[in-house]
C-alpha cells in the first residue's frame, strides 16, 4: 500500500522554511565573511597602537605624516590607520607606507592590482611573493611593479601584505581566514636597481617595529 502524500499546504511550508532558512544562511556567511559580525571591544583602543611607529628606522626618517583619504576610510572602515612618508638619508628617495587595521572582509579585498590600475597606470609583469626576514620571524609580502604614463619600464614599485596579529603574510585570500580583524601593509615607491631596492630596503628595517604594534 503507498504511503500517503503530504498535504499539499505542508509541502509549500516545507518549502518556505528552507528558502528562509537558506537566504539565512547565506547572510550569516556574507556577514563572516566582510567581518560584519566582529566584536568591537576596545577596537579602537587596538588600532591606536599604531601611531606608536618610531619615526625613524635605520636610514629612513619620517618626512611626512599624512592621514589616510576619506573616502578610503569609510571604505575600510579602519579602527585604526597609519599613512606615512619616509625618506632614505644618503640617497634622500622617499617611500610611502600605509599600515591599516580593521575588518577583515573590507581590508582583504582592496589590492593595489585593483587600486592602481588607473589611467596611465599598468601593472607590469606578474605579483611575486618575497621572504624578508626580521629577528622576530620571517615575513612573506607580495610584490607588484607598475608602468606609468606608458613608460615602457616599470617606474612604482608596490609591496603588501596582510597579518593577523603574527607575522606579515603573502596570502593568496585573505578574506576567508579565521579572524575576525586584519593588519595590512603597503609599501609603495620606486623600483630601484639591483643594489639598491628602496621598499626592500625599507621594509626590512621597519618590520620589526611593525612587529611591536600589531596583536
Amino acid at each position: 500500500m503507498n504511503a500517503a502524500l503530504p498535504p499539499r499546504n505542508s509541502s509549500q511550508k516545507i518549502a518556505i522554511v528552507a528558502i528562509i532558512s537558506l537566504t539565512l544562511l547565506s547572510g550569516v556567511a556574507h556577514g563572516y565573511l566582510d567581518g560584519r559580525w566582529a566584536a568591537k571591544t576596545d577596537l579602537q583602543a587596538v588600532g591606536q597602537r599604531l601611531s606608536e611607529l618610531p619615526e625613524q628606522c635605520g636610514d629612513w626618517v619620517l618626512l611626512e605624516q599624512q592621514e589616510l583619504d576619506p573616502g578610503a576610510a569609510t571604505l575600510l572602515r579602519c579602527y585604526g590607520s597609519e599613512v606615512r612618508v619616509y625618506q632614505h638619508q644618503e640617497t634622500e628617495v622617499v617611500v610611502n607606507v600605509a599600515l591599516l587595521f580593521g575588518p577583515r572582509g573590507p581590508i582583504a579585498v582592496h589590492t593595489p592590482e585593483i587600486c592602481y590600475s588607473s589611467s596611465g597606470t599598468k601593472q607590469f609583469g606578474e605579483t611575486q611573493a618575497h621572504t624578508l626576514d626580521t629577528a622576530g620571524s620571517p615575513h612573506t609580502l607580495w610584490q607588484a611593479r607598475f608602468t606609468q604614463d606608458q613608460q615602457p619600464e616599470p617606474t612604482l614599485d608596490v609591496w603588501y601584505a596582510w597579518s593577523d596579529g603574527g607575522p606579515m603574510q603573502a596570502a593568496q585570500y585573505p578574506r576567508v581566514w579565521l579572524t575576525e580583524n586584519l593588519y595590512k601593509i603597503q609599501v609603495a615607491g620606486p623600483v630601484g636597481n639591483q643594489a639598491f631596492q628602496p621598499c626592500r630596503n625599507f621594509l626590512t628595517a621597519f618590520l620589526p617595529y611593525v612587529e611591536g604594534v600589531v596583536e
